[in-house]
């Protein structure tokens, strides 16, 4: 789950090469920002992937499918999501933004929600200006770990860990050594050396610094959370 700040001031809109092929100017494309959920356990997460099931590939196809001139067309907008989540990983309110031409809302909202599969879902969606981003206007992102000391149920299996006794009070304490500003060059590959010549571009702007400021947070109960924010966490 992503917070993201963006409010709509009037329509300032961002342009497209894909215009050119709809024959409207550039001027035209509206900015929408959404708030998607999806079970993700037949999904290979969030980025496109060519011959696997992704949640970017299913709502991109979907939204171009909901816009009459798009459709027509068959040229796809940009989707742009606040995070990458790997295979499996659920979402209740991932941030996302896709450039379309203008259509009413609840229109928009309803065609698109009416070609999804049932494991994934728009809960809302707003135009926005063409300077909100949903990576880098993020003020924060969450993720949540559920484990179970009990069994699963089969209602449950899909959602929780199911790992026995934990001695959650020592879980707790471990977690506040984390919840400070931490250096995690030890946890991820040298992004610069990663890089691949003329396929990937290393931005720190874009991507973030190495340094991130965590909050971890447990939950104590039959059902263990922990609840990990911090603005951004790392790309590889």
């Amino acid at each position: 789950m992503a917070l993201a700040r963006g409010r709509f001031r009037g329509l300032r809109f961002a342009g497209s090469a894909v215009l050119a092929v709809l024959g409207v100017p550039s001027c035209a494309l509206q900015r929408w920002k959404m708030q998607v959920a999806y079970d993700g356990s037949s999904f290979y997460g969030w980025q496109h992937q060519e011959s696997r099931r992704s949640v970017h590939g299913v709502l991109l196809a979907a939204l171009t499918a909901s816009h009459p001139q798009h459709s027509a067309s068959r040229q796809r907008p940009k989707l742009v999501g606040c995070s990458r989540t790997d295979r499996g990983v659920h979402a209740e309110a991932q941030v996302a933004h896709c450039d379309l031409l203008p259509l009413e809302p609840s229109a928009l909202l309803q065609r698109v929600n009416r070609r999804l599969p049932g494991d994934v879902r728009v809960l809302a969606l707003e135009p926005v200006s063409n300077t909100f981003h949903a990576r880098k206007s993020a003020l924060r992102k969450c993720y949540r770990y559920d484990l179970l000391q009990t069994e699963a149920t089969p209602f449950q299996a899909r959602f929780v860990w199911s790992v026995g006794d934990l001695d959650v009070p020592l879980m707790a304490q471990a977690a506040q050594y984390l919840s400070e500003e931490l250096d995690c060059r030890c946890l991820t590959v040298r992004w610069r050396a990663s890089c691949r010549p003329g396929v990937d571009v290393y931005d720190e702007d874009y991507y973030g610094p190495i340094r991130k400021r965590l909050a971890i947070h447990v939950s104590e109960g039959e059902l263990v959370s922990i609840h990990v924010e911090s603005d951004a966490f790392l790309y590889r």
